[in-house]
């Protein structure tokens, strides 16, 4: 504990005379570079778990700034959501948090006492936007709030399946990319597995949260697709909400899918049939139809994967009711 003192008063004597990058990138012989051991020693367990509390005491200070700021830019064009991502939660995500944390980003974060900034969803908001048509009413509200200083755009991670429109694309993009003189903040990717929503970092009253942008038909498939997620990264899911005969369901499609997803050729193919989810779910959304039919499983996939099934895996189960 005394070493852990000492460490920290150095951090902080450091910070407080300027030299925090030249600090934290020298090196120390065969034993690495400061970062290379503040990286190590935050990623222990009891590290991870201190960490994890403290984002979410800061993500619940900041609770209540950031509803009322993002609430009534969606109340009109979608329903709003808003919550405090669990510790245990937090703590699972720690190590390849402080894994891909950059060097600048470190800088940063120690000098101004943000390091809670390196999870960006301990308090995570959503608007299901009633049509995708209203999106660039929203981009337009959130560039409004970012200039009057009540929000900082980060970083809009703007996620499509393969042939799949996302859901910011053309004139949005630039607009947001117009934000920061010389860097672009709208990053595009195709996910293989079709996962298609804008997921946003947003900075309020210096922390970093998480804003997604979705519809109503993804946003009810990103839902169950993330015990999908659960099962291939050895996550914990949470079944919490999920009643008996779900939770039977659910470990019996996690041994089944953790087989296929051992095979290259049929790993590929569930992605494709999952791309195709996402894709009807988006076209859908667009053409303003009811909930659709779902793609046809594709040959050598077992039937307990089908899209039927793993819609039988929403918390409180309405079958596909809205099914047109």
């Amino acid at each position: 504990m005394a070493n852990i003192a000492k460490i920290g008063s150095l951090i902080s004597t450091v910070v407080k005379s300027g030299n925090t990058r030249k600090f934290i990138y020298s090196t120390g012989g065969s034993r690495g570079t400061f970062f290379d051991a503040f990286k190590e020693f935050n990623s222990r367990p009891f590290m991870a778990q201190k960490l994890a509390k403290r984002i979410n005491s800061v993500s619940q200070t900041v609770k209540s700034d950031a509803d009322s700021i993002l609430k009534p830019l969606c109340d009109d064009i979608g329903e709003f959501g808003s919550r405090i991502k669990k510790v245990d939660k937090i703590t699972g995500k720690i190590p390849r948090a402080i894994d891909d944390l950059t060097f600048d980003d470190a800088v940063e974060w120690i000098a101004n006492g943000k390091i809670t900034n390196i999870i960006g969803d301990g308090y995570g908001a959503r608007i299901i936007l009633n049509s995708p048509k209203d999106v660039p009413k929203l981009v337009k509200r959130l560039i409004e709030s970012h200039k009057q200083g009540k929000i900082k755009l980060s970083l809009v991670e703007n996620y499509r399946g393969n042939g799949i429109n996302p859901y910011i694309n053309g004139t949005n993009m630039r607009m947001l990319n117009e934000l920061e003189s010389g860097k672009n903040i709208v990053l595009n990717k195709i996910k293989n597995a079709g996962y298609t929503r804008t997921n946003t970092d947003i900075f309020i009253n210096g922390t970093k949260i998480e804003f997604q942008i979705g519809g109503k038909y993804t946003t009810r498939f990103g839902e169950i697709e993330h015990y999908l997620y659960d099962m291939r990264s050895n996550g914990t899911p949470d079944l919490s909400k999920l009643n008996k005969s779900q939770k039977s369901l659910f470990y019996k499609m996690k041994e089944k899918y953790l087989l296929i997803n051992r095979n290259e050729k049929t790993d590929a193919s569930y992605k494709e049939y999952l791309t195709q989810i996402w894709k009807t779910l988006k076209t859908a959304e667009e053409k303003g139809l009811p909930f659709p039919a779902m793609p046809e499983l594709p040959a050598g996939i077992p039937k307990i994967l089908s899209a039927e099934n793993l819609f039988k895996l929403e918390k409180n189960c309405n079958n596909l009711l809205l099914h047109g």
